[in-house]
């Protein structure tokens, strides 16, 4: 019977905290990418989101023999470190900025009319997730970014399960709301 992803971690944490530090490495490169988009869109800056991974990720070995698998998976348990690392670097300097959007795809054979819409679209989408409270901008991206379980996200927050359904509802009506008005100037505004 093959192994779940879950045991494999578990074994690569006895074995690290065995002494096989090289193991680490694993670990580190199987959740390397989940943590820095948590970072980058908790932060907002690609620098500031690589340093706090990597600060992460050695606060994690440090502590690897505080985790315990019974309580939770490794990712929960590393994504947490990550999110205090965020908050506390936030709460030192401000204001927020919002990470810069992924590169959308540009066709050179699309209209300019459209890719001007597009763009207002995703300028729209931007504008509305930085006007979300800290706690619903956390929740929407745990849940929907990161497809964190509302059991996970709870966790990570430290707050009941209801508490995250209700801020990812929360976020996404807010972020419709503000999609609607957009959606209409651009449907007016339409040639």
């Amino acid at each position: 019977m093959p192994c779940s992803e879950e045991d494999e971690e578990t074994q690569l944490i006895v074995r690290i905290r065995a002494g096989e530090c090289e193991a680490f490495r694993h670990l580190v490169e199987s959740h390397q990418d989940r943590v820095y988009r948590v970072c980058l869109h908790l932060l907002g800056e690609h620098a500031r989101a690589e340093d706090l991974t990597q600060e992460s990720f050695v606060t994690a070995f440090r502590k690897l023999h505080q985790f315990d698998p019974g309580k939770g998976r490794f990712s929960t348990w590393l994504l947490t470190i990550a999110r205090r690392l965020c908050l506390n670097a936030r709460q030192k300097t401000r204001p927020l900025s919002l990470a810069e959007p992924p590169e959308r795809p540009t066709a050179s054979s699309e209209h300019p009319d459209r890719q001007a819409t597009r763009t207002d679209v995703f300028r729209a989408l931007d504008d509305a997730f930085v006007n979300l409270s800290e706690s619903h901008r956390r929740a929407f991206v745990f849940a929907e970014i990161e497809e964190l379980s509302h059991q996970e996200i709870a966790h990570l927050e430290d707050v009941a399960i209801g508490t995250v359904k209700s801020r990812v509802s929360r976020a996404k009506e807010m972020l419709r709301s503000s999609l609607r008005t957009t959606y209409q100037e651009l449907k007016e505004n339409a040639p």
